[in-house]
């Protein structure tokens, strides 16, 4: 997102100079000069502001005043950090001074760090002063301290465009104000304010009669749910179009009413997340056994069963295309024979659709279970597979082999943090897995430029990302070898440290993208 800065100082001479350069150089790649800045109408100079990368935001804003101007018009996303100091009419204030310059922002983050109690509200109220409001699509509001229901009553109804909203905590817990925002699509609460009250009751409890109606959610994340919160019932009872749910470091849906209506959103899931909810994931999986009909992708991180993740397997896993199980202690052979098994449902003919397995630190599987697995239909559809810190791996040495013989599908691999992984185990796996588009080997220490030229050799020609950072044993000239003829290739994370002057060039000169901190499309 783009960063702006709170006043537009008048710059030394030699910053506006540095910012002229910036600015001039843009306009020579689109033929024009820093020099005819006023025979340059504004549209064409806010759609080359539009092209710059967002590092290049203060110093154009140095220029000149109309630059500056023309550059807060033309920004559409924008991220604030408030001072810590700031007392809360003194924030708001400044916060309603400079968001009255961007009258074309549609994404906002404001970020505020030690807020005293109530200035969350000041803040909330400020951006819904903004004369942008109105055109808000996406506001992340984080301060230390919850935001009251009251101030979101009050500064819904002008907030009224907003698809997607994340805000730090709401207390007391209450969700009626969601009812003002009739095109939210994507709520997150994290519900970890320094300043938080107890649990107990709120108003959302009774619905007094009144009949439910359906908000427009279709994507809910919800952080540090206890279980003595109350108003979730309210929020449960209408959300019967959600898609995607996480739950993370909760334990509880809601007490009383609230716990008999979670089960209720729970039928056109397409994706559940767990996140370290050891204390209620038990009682969520067996619901989603039961009432998850649509569910395609389920993420358990620390938590479940072996009862309840072995139950799941058996009514859901069939229609299953991803599941992701991390650091799930229960986890056994059972589970992945569960996995492979012919489904089973009513007569009905069911077929696999699992192309996504990922396992992290599962510590009690074998490679006997997972050989099992693959020789199954499932097993051998399978197109993404991860075995990140996964002690079975190092364990025995064939098994990677044999995977990669019997799942053909095979595109992307994640064997990330398995430390003592050789070269060996690598070279004699890939030449029988010759259609990988991606491979993650994160942390795996172990490995030298050999595994490279393994890879070069069996996968040069269809390889698109690959992720070798925290391998210091790689020396930087096979990494450049790697680069300069595997002829797909356009994302390679590796760490700042190792990216050599060549590297940069090769990179630069076939378009490829580089870095320890890339997004990938479609990636593990």
């Amino acid at each position: 997102m783009d960063r702006a800065p709170l006043l537009a100082p008048t710059a030394p001479t030699s910053s506006r100079h540095a910012a002229a350069a910036v600015g001039g150089g843009v306009f020579r790649r689109h033929g024009c000069y820093a020099g005819t800045d006023a025979a340059l109408c504004d549209d064409l100079l806010q759609e080359v502001f539009r092209l710059l990368p967002p590092a290049a935001a203060p110093a154009v804003s140095l220029v000149s005043r109309r630059w500056l101007s023309l550059l807060r018009a033309s920004t559409s996303s924008l991220t604030l950090r408030l001072p810590a100091s700031s007392p809360d009419a003194a924030a708001a204030a400044t916060l309603a001074a400079l968001l009255s310059h961007y009258p074309f922002l549609s994404a906002l983050t404001v970020v505020s760090a030690a807020t005293p109690a109530g200035d969350a509200d000041a803040v909330l109220l400020a951006v819904a002063a903004a004369p942008a409001a109105a055109r808000f699509s996406a506001l992340r509001l984080l301060p230390d301290s919850a935001v009251s229901p009251a101030a979101l009553l009050a500064a819904c109804p002008a907030l009224s465009g907003l698809t997607s909203l994340h805000l730090t905590a709401v207390r007391p817990l209450s969700f009626r104000w969601l009812e003002l925002l009739p095109r939210l699509k994507s709520f997150a609460l994290v519900n970890s304010a320094s300043s938080v009250d107890c649990a107990g009751s709120s108003s959302d409890d009774a619905d007094g009669g009144e009949t439910a109606g359906a908000l427009p959610l279709e994507k809910l994340s919800l952080c540090g749910i206890r279980s003595g919160d109350r108003g979730l019932g309210w929020l449960w009872r209408r959300c019967g179009s959600l898609k995607w749910l996480q739950l993370r470091a909760c334990d509880g849906t809601g007490d009383g009413p609230a716990s008999l209506a979670f089960a209720g959103c729970l039928a056109g899931l397409l994706a559940l997340e767990l996140r370290a909810c050891r204390a209620v994931a038990d009682r969520v999986l067996l619901l989603a056994a039961d009432h998850c009909h649509a569910l395609t992708s389920l993420l358990v991180y620390d938590g479940g069963s072996s009862e309840a993740l072995h139950r799941f397997i058996q009514q859901r896993a069939a229609a299953l295309h991803t599941l992701d199980l991390r650091l799930p202690l229960d986890l056994h052979n059972d589970h992945l024979l569960a996995i492979g098994a012919e489904p089973i449902q009513g007569g009905q003919d069911h077929k696999h659709s699992l192309a996504a397995l990922r396992l992290q630190s599962c510590v009690l599987i074998t490679g006997d279970g997972l050989r099992s697995l693959a020789r199954t239909a499932t097993g051998a559809g399978i197109e993404e597979l991860a075995l990140v810190s996964c002690d079975v791996v190092e364990r025995e040495p064939g098994l990677l082999t044999f995977l990669s013989q019997s799942m053909r599908r095979l595109r992307r691999l994640d064997l990330s943090y398995n430390e003592t992984l050789s070269d060996k185990m690598i070279g004699a796996m890939l030449s029988s897995c010759r259609n990988l588009i991606d491979i993650r080997l994160r942390g795996c220490r172990g490995l030298t430029g050999g595994s490279l030229v393994s890879l070069l050799r069996h996968c040069g020609q269809s390889l698109e990302i690959l992720d070798i950072s925290r391998c210091p044993s790689i020396a930087v000239g096979n990494v450049e070898l790697f680069a300069q003829r595997a002829t797909r290739l356009n994302h390679m994370i590796i760490e700042e440290s190792a990216i050599s002057e060549e590297l940069k060039a090769i990179a630069q000169k076939k378009g490829m993208k580089i870095g320890s901190l890339l997004r990938c499309e479609g990636t593990f």
